[in-house]
């Protein structure tokens, strides 16, 4: 499970078969996926031939979320979306659609003709000139790229009939002429600024629509002493997102206190989204009540905030921390008292191990999905500064969009590394006796004992893994956990069979066959997986350059180990299963040797000690049957 050490085959985790190495087949999901966008995009032509432009606009943007927005294929697509804009006169969704469409495939006639029609339509001549050049330049024989170049060259009066010279016009009738075609130009002018203004009034209104799921706007001031620093955040922010912002404003801040003033004068600590909803309500109250909140963004007045470092003995002291004082100078406890500059809180080191041995053994990042939490809304809050522009914001909001994704998916993958953790935890039998007093500990063992609650965690973690490739079909920490998944399985289904822990040889069954059946898919799995993974950065060579010389270590210290690549992870898991699977074969008086030897090449692939494997191979039941 991810992020997970590589362990060593001595801790005894089962894997499944080994098996030559398979071709990726294609999901059936993606088969149904890649036949619904031809489908989308079909219609979505249907619709366009028969100028239904809005209707057809909404089919394309089905069929680009279908096959990705960075998929080559969504080049055409962003095109032609482009075109039904175009024919709606949506300026700035022209200009929008068409730019993805380049940043995709920057020689797209199509787009580079639909984008330079709408710079012309809102005054960008030289914009559009350049775009239409382009076009021609990539495709000469394109009609519509050849006519809209020829559009911008000036076009020479005709003096005469079949080039005869005639009588010129007088001046009067020429100045009059050319006093018509300015006024028309005028209000050529005036129409399309007027179009921009409403396309502007457009997108304001579906931005403010977009910030209702997070509430209006608000500008807070944050205080620190004599620093104080502006930004913007939702009313409806969580408190850890209003304290990561406040950290990134206040990086030299270690540990602080926020506090606001009520509306009675008192200084309150803000720890939950309710308290700085109701500081939003202060900063509204008071003098401010019933005042327009002129020229601030979000119509709001700020919010000002009060930043005390708790090493400060001079910060501002709130109610209930004068309280728990008060109680601690009665009682002679110090708990309710701040820090003096120099003073140190310890925390046992049992306690710090103790949680990292947790996080490792459940497989789950504390604070990974928080921290894509933060980034997307850092993203989302600098796309609502007044200062960024519409196409800029539009990029912003997008890479908020994949972190928001991303965040969620890592959100089920933990959810279903909960499930495995307790379907491990109620099928553990302990471990096999050591070979002799004293010796190294045996492998783990399997049981059968709780085997309807072990299926159904094992089909919840199932559910969460295939929930959270949907939302993010690349991430492959989900199908490493779905590979390991089949591996836990074909562990119960040994111990259903009687082929875990000791014991002589035993007969092959329906679930012995079920879990030759899951070693084998499990071993499939991961060699696809890491058919798909980057290849590991080579390592640098180690140079002769003497190095100074290190200062002694501390007693109970430890250097750091390397933590292991992905692709290592997957060997280690891949060489497991092999391992556990020939056991199993052993135990059913199948051949079995082959498998174990493949097992330690990926042992070895994947950096293992050789001292590891060694202890690995001696607690073999295979090997210790040829011992005896």
């Amino acid at each position: 499970l991810h992020p997970r050490p590589a362990h060593t085959p001595s801790q005894g985790e089962t894997t499944a078969e080994m098996g030559k190495a398979k071709k990726q087949v294609l999901d059936d999901d993606d088969a149904v996926f890649a036949q619904r966008a031809v489908e989308l995009k079909d219609e979505a032509q249907k619709l366009k031939d028969g100028r239904h432009f809005a209707k057809a606009a909404s089919a394309y943007q089905q069929c680009i979320e279908l096959v990705g927005a960075s998929n080559p294929v969504a080049a055409d697509l962003f095109a032609a979306k482009s075109q039904c804009h175009l024919a709606l006169r949506h300026w700035a969704d022209v200009v929008a659609d068409a730019t993805r469409a380049l940043k995709i495939s920057p020689k797209n006639v199509d787009a580079l003709v639909s984008r330079a029609r709408a710079y012309l339509a809102t005054g960008q001549e030289k914009k559009a000139k350049a775009d239409a050049s382009a076009a021609h330049a990539t495709d000469g024989t394109d009609d519509a790229a050849k006519a809209l170049l020829e559009s911008f060259e000036p076009k020479k009066p005709v003096e005469g009939l079949g080039g005869m010279s005639l009588d010129k016009p007088s001046k009067k009738k020429a100045g009059a002429q050319q006093a018509e075609a300015e006024a028309a130009e005028e209000e050529l002018r005036k129409k399309q600024a007027a179009l921009i203004l409403e396309q502007r009034r457009e997108a304001e209104a579906r931005r403010q629509a977009q910030q209702r799921s997070w509430g209006p706007p608000v500008t807070v001031k944050a205080v620190a002493g004599a620093d104080v620093r502006t930004f913007v955040v939702p009313t409806m922010i969580a408190h850890k997102d209003l304290m990561s912002a406040l950290q990134k404003k206040f990086p030299d801040a270690s540990a602080f206190t926020v506090r606001y003033s009520a509306p009675d004068g008192t200084l309150k600590p803000i720890s939950s989204r309710h308290d700085f909803a109701a500081a939003v309500a202060a900063a509204q109250g008071g003098d401010n009540k019933g005042k327009p909140a002129a020229n601030v963004y979000g119509g709001l007045h700020p919010v000002r905030l009060i930043i005390s470092e708790l090493t400060r003995l001079d910060a501002p002291a709130c109610e209930d921390d004068a309280a728990t004082g008060a109680e601690g100078a009665e009682g002679g406890s110090t708990s309710g008292q701040q820090l003096a500059p120099n003073e140190v809180v310890e925390i046992d080191e049992w306690i710090l191990d103790f949680a990292a041995l947790f996080r490792e053994h459940l497989g789950v990042d504390a604070e990974a999905h928080l921290d894509l939490h933060a980034e997307g809304l850092d993203k989302c809050n600098h796309a609502l500064e007044p200062n960024v522009s519409l196409e800029a914001a539009d990029g912003v909001l997008d890479d908020a969009s994949k972190k928001f994704q991303e965040a969620a998916a890592l959100a089920l993958f933990n959810w279903g590394n909960v499930h495995m953790c307790a379907a491990r935890k109620a099928m553990d039998g302990g471990r096999d006796p050591p070979l002799e007093e004293g010796g190294p500990p045996g492998a783990a063992v399997a049981t059968a004992d709780n085997r309807d609650e072990v299926i159904n965690r094992l089909d919840e973690a199932k559910s969460r893994y295939e929930a959270a490739l949907v939302v993010k079909p690349d991430f492959h920490d989900a199908t490493i956990a779905l590979a390991q998944r089949r591996y836990e399985r074909a562990r119960l289904l040994c111990a259903a069979a009687g082929l875990s822990g000791a014991g002589d040889k035993a007969e092959a069954n329906a679930d012995s066959d079920e879990a030759e059946a899951e070693f084998s898919g499990a071993c499939s799995d991961f060699d696809a997986v890491l058919a798909i993974l980057p290849e590991d950065p080579p390592k640098p060579e180690p140079t002769e350059k003497k190095e100074p010389e290190k200062e002694p270590e501390k007693e109970g210290e430890e250097e750091e180990a390397e933590q292991p690549s992905m692709r290592a992870q997957v060997q280690v898991m891949w060489g497991n299963t092999l391992f556990e699977q020939s056991q199993m074969r052993a135990r059913l008086g199948k051949e079995w040797r082959p498998l174990l030897d493949v097992a330690v090449e990926k042992f070895k692939g994947a950096g293992c000690a050789e001292a590891d494997i060694e202890q690995a191979l001696k607690v073999h039941r295979g090997v210790r049957a040829e011992k005896a």
